[in-house]
């Protein structure tokens, strides 16, 4: 991973694309910077690391030896782009010795963008602890 300082290229660009990204979901800057504190001390918890591919910034979350769950940040909304930047990532993440991936969301367009990786996308309806609803998208690598 490369730094993360702000004031260096490729800190700065993650920072553009994390902060972008939130800013589009939550819509005000003061629950970006919010946003962005959390995501600061979650990055700072073990098994915890910021990807930057293409336009995305993915947080991937250590769940166990072999399994990872994956939250991905990017302000565009391109699904082609982000399928191929979801591609590279499971590249990187079978190098690594990854054996199980999955992110789960309420946004339509990760439905698009998991047929258009060619992967085999396992779909499935969830709750978590808080109640409320989302897809799941797991893959196995």
């Amino acid at each position: 991973m490369k730094s993360l300082d702000p004031n260096e290229g490729e800190g700065k660009e993650i920072l553009k694309i994390v902060h972008g990204s939130f800013l589009k979901e939550l819509k005000t800057e003061e629950k970006v910077q919010d946003a962005m504190a959390r995501l600061a001390a979650v990055v700072k918890e073990p098994g915890a690391k910021l990807l930057h591919i293409d336009d995305c910034v993915f947080l991937i979350l250590v769940r166990g030896k072999t399994l990872v769950e994956v939250h991905t940040m990017a302000i565009k909304e391109d699904s082609l782009a982000l399928a191929k930047s979801f591609v590279k990532l499971t590249k990187y993440l079978k190098a690594i010795g990854v054996k199980l991936a999955y992110t789960y969301t309420n946004d339509p367009k990760y439905e698009i963008v998991a047929k258009r990786t060619k992967l085999p996308f396992r779909k499935q309806n969830l709750q978590l602890e808080d109640g409320s609803q989302y897809t799941a998208y797991s893959v196995v690598l």
